[in-house]
């Protein structure tokens, strides 16, 4: 009799079997334990799509796995240490290639789908992953410290990005063209300072982005081509430069930059068609050519500090009704203004008529435009070319700076309140620069004694006097109270004054005296900074035959260190002219100890000089001089004096287990 059952079971076996064999075909895994160099010879089967890596690695490993597993889908290296590795022949024009670093194209075009990271990675070499269609996402180890060039450029299914806080540079095209990236975010205590140029160029479906508190520069076009339609950079107050062409033809509503931006690079919003909102930070001289040129900006834009307008930087902004130009400003680039048929109304705070490109109002109705200018200007804006065309009109009453019509000692008043750290709104700022110079101090308030007293007026600021105060140096000890005369060579020339005391750790201003009869007005800056303005309602000649032009009296506490100095900085004086006249800094050291203890003492010394930080040692060695921010960078020393250049910041220098907290100006 015939056995159906039988005859089906093994049917049914094989078919199962022919399925497994299908399967084993497409999914196909292997594990090995491998030693730097030698992956090839554990690899037979070059079909493979799934891989898991344990021991070491080294460029060779990984250049087997791109030039041969073609099918590879799944990677798991997290148990691999990478091995330094110089091979005799070039991978990428590339011969040497360093330990716990991704190698440069290490699985560039594969089709893999999911890659696990070696653990203690630190770098992903240059295009390490770029082209990888497939690949839909990846964690970075919190080893890494930098993304190279192109590392996952056109990697089009990759969806976000998480970077660790290790993370600091991202590389030019670093992500590029990844055209399903829809956010990247840094962790909360992230340390990225630099996004390079074209770093996210052509993301199309990026919205969202974050870079934390401590970028300090976005490359050229690091965000063209996104979909990103709100870009707060507010917080990054590190940042310093975005680079050119940043978000062009984005479709960006709003942006804020951060207080430190000083650098916005050409046509950063060129064409960014929907921006209406924009704050660009306080501290930029110059609006870059073609910077928001075809932007819908319809608010106010903020445009104190500016200094120059670029070649087409608001051409076609069509929907600004009101332009306020600040009093720093000296020069409007070619057509910087073209096509602003919205146009309203235009003041410029400037004395002095800024100087102008060529058509810098073309399409302009500017015939039908009021331009307000100050008092003193309006006729050097009538004969002035292309400025004669607005309808002109003028401005503030000069030395009214509250704005309450008329000129008396309340606008001294809100003079001293605003060089001692008060901030009004612009238009009040504006009045207060009563000379004209483009600062606000004690040389204004001259000019205002001069306006209430009739006399005549003269703007005028000179960059040096060549005049110095001195003040001397002072022994002084812990709880005792000193009080020190500041003197001034040419007292008599002038009849007003002011300066910032700078005092080390451990040194506290009690009191600042001024001369008899005169207003004297001190206020702090910050824990170790205060200003002090001096000035005469008479107008009478500083006096500095016996006490000196001013005193302070200061005193010191335990924390004060054996070998200090007291600073006075931004000195600047003021003569019956309302001229400004600039003073050089002035130094006092301050000792704690006795002339005995200081032969005792230790011979390293740290001080700033003409802006440069000054350290003289008895031996070669190094010292770590680490800036407000945190990083941190060794100098090399060599036995006697050693001179470093620094940029203007705050920073703390470690010599032989002692720090020193010192401020570059």
């Amino acid at each position: 009799m015939f056995n159906t059952t039988n005859h089906d079971d093994k049917m049914n076996k094989n078919i199962i079997f022919a399925i497994l064999m299908q399967l084993a075909m497409h999914v196909q895994a292997l594990e090995v334990s491998n030693t730097a160099g030698g992956l090839s010879s554990k690899v037979t089967n070059m079909d493979i799509t799934t891989l898991k890596v344990t021991g070491s690695m080294n460029a060779e490993d990984f250049y087997f796995i791109s030039d041969n597993l073609h099918k590879l889908q799944t990677v798991d290296l997290e148990s691999v240490s990478i091995e330094a590795c110089r091979t005799a022949e070039g991978h990428y024009w590339r011969w040497d290639f360093a330990a716990d670093v991704l190698p440069v194209g290490s699985f560039a075009d594969l089709p893999v789908t999911s890659v696990t990271l070696p653990a203690g990675l630190k770098a992903i070499g240059e295009a390490s992953f770029a082209g990888c269609s497939h690949l839909a996402s990846i964690t970075l180890p919190a080893t890494v410290d930098s993304i190279a060039d192109f590392a996952f450029a056109g990697c089009t299914s990759l969806t976000a990005i998480q970077l660790p806080a290790s993370v600091q540079v991202v590389g030019y095209g670093a992500f590029m063209r990844c055209t399903s990236l829809a956010s990247l975010k840094v962790d909360s205590s992230s340390r990225l300072r630099k996004l390079d140029a074209t770093a996210l160029m052509d993301c199309p479906a990026l919205k969202t982005i974050k870079l934390g508190s401590s970028i300090q520069s976005i490359g050229e076009r690091a965000l063209a081509g996104t979909n990103i339609s709100s870009l707060d950079l507010s917080t990054s107050r590190h940042l310093t430069e975005v680079g050119d062409w940043v978000m062009v033809l984005t479709p960006v509503t709003s942006a804020k930059m951060p207080n430190s931006l000083t650098s916005l690079g050409d046509g950063a919003f060129l064409y960014a068609s929907s921006l209406a909102e924009v704050n660009l930070g306080g501290k930029l001289a110059k609006l870059n050519d073609y910077l928001l040129a075809g932007t819908a900006i319809n608010g106010n834009l903020d445009l104190k500090g500016v200094k120059s307008f670029g070649d087409y930087a608001l051409y076609n902004v069509s929907t600004l009704s009101v332009v306020e130009l600040p009093e720093t400003m000296t020069w409007l680039g070619t057509r910087s203004m073209a096509g602003m048929t919205g146009l309203e109304k235009l003041t410029s705070g400037a004395g002095r008529v800024p100087e102008l490109g060529e058509e810098v109002w073309a399409g302009v109705d500017q015939s039908s435009i009021p331009l307000t200018v100050p008092s003193g200007s309006v006729d050097r804006y009538k004969a002035a070319e292309q400025w004669k065309e607005f309808m002109i009109e003028s401005g503030w009453l000069r030395g009214d700076v509250n704005g309450d019509g008329e000129v008396n000692i309340a606008d001294i008043n809100a003079l001293v309140s605003i060089i001692l750290g008060h901030v009004y709104d612009d238009a009040f700022m504006r009045r207060a620069d009563v000379n004209d110079d483009g600062e606000i101090n004690i040389s204004d308030i001259n000019a205002v004694l001069s306006i209430i007293m009739g006399g005549s007026f003269k703007a005028t600021l000179m960059p040096d006097t060549g005049d110095r105060m001195h003040l001397d140096d002072v022994y002084i000890q812990p709880g005792e109270e000193r009080t020190l005369a500041v003197k001034l060579e040419n007292a008599s020339g002038y009849s007003s004054m002011q300066c910032d005391i700078v005092l080390p750790q451990g040194l506290t201003l009690v009191a600042s005296h001024g001369a008899q009869g005169y207003v004297n007005e001190t206020c702090a800056l910050d824990a170790t900074t205060s200003r002090t303005v001096m000035y005469s309602l008479s107008r009478t000649a500083l006096d500095d035959s016996n006490d000196g032009v001013f005193s302070i009296t200061v005193r010191a506490d335990a924390a004060l260190p054996s070998e200090a100095e007291i600073v006075l900085t931004g000195i600047l004086l003021s003569d019956a002219d309302n001229a400004g006249w600039h003073v050089a800094d002035c130094r006092a050291s301050v000792t704690n100890s006795t002339g005995v203890e200081d032969l005792r003492a230790s011979a390293d010394r740290v001080w700033i000089e003409d802006h440069a930080l000054c350290i003289d040692t008895r031996q070669d060695g190094t010292a770590q001089l680490v800036a407000i921010n945190g990083t941190s960078r060794d100098l090399t020393l060599a036995a006697g004096e050693n001179r470093y250049s620094l940029e203007p910041g705050f920073y703390v220098v470690v010599l032989n287990g002692k720090s020193y907290k010192i401020a570059i100006r």
